[in-house]
């Protein structure tokens, strides 16, 4: 046979047996693998949520069980069908996270055609759902002044794990003081406001206290418990003073204890007094402020029936940064009634 007539036989058995090898028996179809389609019905899960799972598969499938499923960031549970072609469960997330990219994924190839038995190929993954199950809390709460007196006000900074909302000063405990509207100027993470401290007040103990209870952060999870700020000292007692002349009535060669007593310790000195028709010795003290004491020294040859020591309030300083205020208070003025003029002396000329 020519080679021509044998490659074109050849090729006529190999298209035959093609043929046959894809002829199928009449009424009969193939098996295909099942496919199956996951949906989580919440896309955002905060603190407290779960959500409904659905998965669907192609047709009636066996042997699928919740162990072929891979949850992101949580749990699967309650796994179950009416008619083992679409099957339930509830996702519940884990607490304490906060993550926006989370997929629940199926591997095939432990589920089976119910009628074929065919087995499942390759995996299935979900529609992607977001994960806030974070408290918000607060970092800290700070006080810009340790130490307030009267006239000082303190800037307050109160700072926050993530950003937060529905926060106001209604969730704030402000001890011996005001404190502005609280406010934000970065989304809500740290919040600013002044407080101001009550006139006429003297306390060594406060704090500002915050209930977490009553704010939310962006996904609506709400605070819990409190938090206080640090210790902060407040004073704004000004301190009064009282000015006593041991002998309001003094001659030549007589001098007097002056006392000056105040209701604190303080500072001041001589240039706060003004000392009429004499000289004041320095002052000083012996009882850490208090009370301070100096010599009256009348000046010679004046004769006053009325004279008084005064002290310039507004330049007296508690040893806790207080002023006296430069208004009356009450300071008890002794009067000095200097009698050391000499007697003139006349001379008889010869």
């Amino acid at each position: 046979m020519p080679y021509a007539k044998r490659l074109g036989a050849s090729l006529l058995v190999i298209m035959i047996l093609n043929g046959l090898i894809g002829l199928k028996p009449a009424g009969i179809a193939l098996a295909a693998a099942p496919t199956a389609t996951i949906e989580v019905d919440d896309e955002l899960l905060t603190i407290g949520e779960s959500t409904l799972v659905t998965i669907t598969f192609s047709e009636a499938v066996t042997g699928f069980t919740i162990a072929d499923l891979t949850e992101e960031n949580g749990t699967l549970s309650g796994l179950r069908t009416d008619d083992n072609t679409t099957f339930t469960a509830t996702f519940t997330p884990t607490d304490g996270i906060e993550d926006t990219d989370n997929v629940i994924s199926l591997d095939n190839t432990g589920v089976k055609d119910n009628a074929t038995g065919t087995a499942g190929s390759g995996s299935t993954v979900s529609n992607n759902y977001a994960i806030d199950t974070k408290q918000p809390t607060a970092n800290s709460i700070a006080v810009s002044d340790a130490l307030l007196a009267a006239g000082e006000t303190a800037f307050v900074t109160f700072t926050f794990s993530e950003a937060v909302k529905d926060f106001a000063n209604d969730d704030l405990t402000i001890p011996n003081g005001t404190l502005s509207a609280v406010s934000s100027s970065d989304g809500g993470v740290s919040w600013t406001a002044t407080f101001t401290p009550k006139e006429n007040i003297r306390a060594s103990t406060n704090s500002i206290t915050l209930d977490k209870s009553g704010l939310t952060d962006l996904a609506g999870n709400p605070g819990t418990g409190s938090m206080s700020s640090g210790n902060f000292a407040i004073n704004t007692v000004r301190p009064t003073a009282t000015i006593e002349v041991a002998d309001t009535s003094l001659s030549i060669g007589e001098t007097s204890l002056v006392t000056i007593a105040f209701s604190e310790s303080v500072g001041f000195g001589n240039d706060d007094l003004t000392v009429p028709n004499g000289t004041l010795s320095m002052v000083s003290s012996s009882d850490g402020g208090v009370t301070w004491t100096a010599t009256f020294t009348p000046a010679a040859d004046v004769e006053d029936p009325t004279n008084v020591i005064e002290l310039d309030n507004s330049r007296v300083t508690s040893f806790t940064g207080l002023r006296e205020q430069a208004l009356p208070c009450p300071i008890i003025m002794r009067s000095i009634r200097s009698g050391r003029r000499r007697p003139s002396q006349s001379r008889t000329l010869r």
